[in-house]
């Protein structure tokens, strides 16, 4: 089974990542099948994170059944290739709206 991770590079304290494909089971520093992108999650002046990625070559992957981490199914979230999936222990948005409960109508009394 083939899987999308983020492949981590750089120094200590300077993480810089590669979003591969390999397979589930391999570890992320072996040789990837392909390198579809970049990551680095240290923000620069503007506060923006840079993420470089071959759209095309994702949604390839994804549709011979490729299955991304959290983190890159995130970051694919963010590019609009796949669906945002809700994190765990945040609040659904769907259940945090009250419902109102149906009330039958009442006739006033004569």
């Amino acid at each position: 089974m083939l899987s999308i991770k983020l492949a981590r590079h750089g120094v200590k304290n300077t993480p810089f990542f590669h979003i591969v494909v390999l397979q589930s089971r391999s570890r992320p520093t072996r040789k990837p099948i392909e390198q579809l992108g970049t990551f680095n999650p240290i923000p620069d002046k503007e506060g923006n994170k840079a993420i470089s990625l071959n759209f095309e070559r994702a949604k390839y992957w994804i549709s011979v059944g490729a299955k991304p981490s959290d983190t890159v199914a995130r970051i694919l979230a963010k590019a609009d290739i796949i669906p945002a999936q809700p994190r765990p222990g945040m609040p659904n948005p769907s259940r945090s709206i009250p419902v109102k409960e149906a009330t039958a109508p009442t006739t006033p009394s004569a």
